[in-house]
């Protein structure tokens, strides 16, 4: 019989090129399940993304959405219904509190739980999941990837492996669409975990991103659930109102404000085709924080 997988599609070309490399290499071996976990955050180019992608190579995604207050975790839409506007992200802020790099939730409760709740629906206990992570992303495999039965396409030897940034850039560059961002910008609008030049970027370039961040932090900035007051409290971290996403207790509102008068450069590294090197950090605000520009489920940008 053949293994069951789950396809982890996050909505970026790498987990897009993994996607379309399982679906023409490996249906022999395995019945997959395509999914995509929709935050209410994502970027419309990265939706549109997802349903090109589904169109052309002819494999159907699931689209799913974390229900918090839901038996089942998750509910199911599709590219016409899902949401737009946060409002699965706001409903883990409710229950948990806004994100941020001393508890990193976001990922874990709009990915990763929905995702397992699905699969677990869909194939019960016998499956393995497929993550889209690159050879130059090693440190973000999960030390608990065998326990959970995570596989690495692009790694792992028997399928693709030896994948880099290059040859996915090099791949899309060939095909008669690929995802329309910048590679800084990647799926989420905001996401806290970018560098602070390129959250500047973003909000030099379309201040409108920051809308949901800005609002949430004006909504719960003094919200704090008291499982993650004694979290914070057991790990030896003081807890300093108002809670904001970003780094450095950043708000949105301060983001916004410092972009006005910043124009930081920011290599778009989907466009690059060469393997050179990476152009030198300035300083630690230049370093993306757990993960980088997207969030793959049950990596470690949790």
């Amino acid at each position: 019989m053949k293994k069951k997988l789950i396809v982890s599609f996050s909505g970026g070309e790498t987990s897009a090129f993994m996607s379309q490399w399982l679906w023409q290499h490996r249906t022999n071996d395995y019945e997959m399940l395509f999914v995509f976990a929709n935050t209410g955050e994502e970027r419309e180019e990265t939706l549109e993304f997802v349903q090109h992608c589904s169109d052309y190579f002819g494999f159907s995604v699931n689209w799913i959405e974390c229900e918090p207050g839901c038996k089942d975790k998750y509910r199911s839409v599709d590219f016409k219904t899902a949401s737009r506007h946060g409002e699965p992200f706001e409903k883990v802020i409710q229950k948990y509190g806004i994100p941020n790099i001393a508890l990193p939730h976001c990922s874990r409760e709009l990915k990763e739980v929905p995702i397992s709740a699905f699969s677990k629906c869909c194939f019960k206990k016998s499956y393995y999941t497929a993550i889209g992570i690159r050879s130059d992303e090693v440190d973000r495999i999960s030390p608990l990837a065998q326990k959970k039965k995570l596989i690495y396409p692009l790694i792992s030897k028997g399928f693709l492996p030896g994948i880099m940034k290059v040859d996915v850039n090099l791949y899309w560059s060939k095909m008669p669409f690929r995802l329309n961002l910048k590679g800084y910008e990647g799926n989420c609008k905001w996401c806290w975990k970018k560098s602070k030049r390129k959250l500047l970027r973003i909000a030099k370039d379309t201040p409108s991103a920051f809308d949901f961040p800005r609002r949430m932090e004006e909504l719960y900035g003094h919200f704090i659930p008291d499982s993650r007051s004694a979290k914070l409290l057991q790990d030896g971290k003081s807890i300093s109102f108002p809670i904001t996403f970003f780094r450095n207790h950043l708000s949105a509102k301060e983001i916004l404000h410092m972009a006005q008068s910043a124009n930081p450069i920011i290599r778009d590294e989907s466009r690059d085709y060469t393997k050179q090197a990476t152009l030198p950090f300035d300083d630690t605000d230049d370093i993306d924080a757990v993960g980088g520009n997207s969030c793959e489920v049950f990596s470690d940008c949790r």
